[in-house]
């Protein structure tokens, strides 16, 4: 074992071997700043403490590493562009890791990005979307992929955890405040098993129903009493989860049509469906600027 927290659970250390004596790190941890992303790399400085807990005395040795907690290895583009001490100290670092190296790390990385993400300004969050499947066919996001790292909704039925994926419509000028769940257990390795079923649910009116197509997870009254107990304010996160999606997805919709009023300022009154892309794509008009630029335009009238 390499990392240890401090007794309040603020500060993080490491003990590495260094041959007959240990060296023993603070370390100061950072994340991808990106809430959208979903790389699971840490970045780490190794600050040496003094031996024996003693105050030392000069200039304290510091070392770098980036680690990506997907391949539980250094990150290959650091290996690119850090120093040979930095390389051999990440080497050596990886060397002696265990899974409760992982574990704590995995833990960090995951409430730093969390606090990064829900703390975000919409405006400043820019997902992918499919444009022309919100505004045409009001195609449902879901909170967690949107925000990977955002707050999970997490219950326990028959001792295993599971996972509510809230889904919302975001087109614009829809006021709806319904919300489709999916349930999922989460596996031992932490990933999402297959899913277990779907509700619908009003946040507004507190009405809940099985989703069309779809046999609810278990009994559906107890479900719902089991959730409101897990979650006493849960209507109200439905609802703060679905105004934060609404708000990113209008900022990513404005961006994207003045994108594409620019566009069609250039575009050629005379392309074709099988015409290439005049955006450079190197695709035919039809496979794809060409749908995007029919629901924009309707916007534009």
């Amino acid at each position: 074992m390499v990392f240890d927290m401090s007794p309040d659970s603020t500060e993080l250390f490491a003990t590495l071997r260094n041959g007959e004596q240990t060296d023993r790190y603070r370390c100061v941890l950072s994340v991808c700043s990106n809430p959208t992303c979903r790389c699971r790399s840490v970045y780490l400085r190794f600050v040496a403490q003094p031996p024996n807990g003693g105050r030392g005395h000069g200039q304290k040795e510091e070392r770098k590493a980036s680690l990506n907690l997907d391949i539980n290895g250094m990150s290959p583009k650091f290996g690119e562009t850090a120093s040979q001490e930095d390389i051999a100290f990440s080497e050596r670092l990886v060397e002696e890791m265990d899974a409760h190296d992982l574990l704590i790390l995995g833990q960090l990385h995951f409430t730093v990005k969390n606090l990064i993400t829900e703390e975000a300004k919409p405006d400043t969050i820019d997902p992918h979307f499919d444009f022309t499947a919100v505004e045409s066919s009001s195609r449902m996001q879901v909170y967690n992929d949107i925000l990977p790292f955002g707050d999970r909704l997490l219950i326990a039925i028959d001792g295993v955890e599971h996972i509510l994926l809230d889904q919302h419509c975001v087109r614009t000028g829809c006021d709806c405040t319904e919300t489709y769940i999916e349930l999922s257990p989460i596996l031992p390795d932490g990933k999402q098993g297959e899913h277990a079923g779907t509700i619908l649910v009003d946040h507004a009116s507190q009405k809940w129903q099985s989703a069309p197509d779809d046999d609810p997870p278990h009994d559906l009254p107890a479900l719902r009493q089991r959730i409101e107990n897990t979650f006493p304010d849960f209507y109200t996160r439905l609802s703060q989860r679905h105004s934060k999606l609404r708000a990113i997805y209008g900022h990513c919709w404005k961006r994207h049509l003045a994108t594409m009023r620019e566009t069609k300022m250039i575009l050629p009154k005379n392309v074709g469906r099988n015409d290439l892309c005049p955006c450079g794509s190197g695709k035919k008009f039809k496979k794809c600027c060409m749908a995007n630029a029919a629901v924009v335009a309707g916007h534009m009238k």
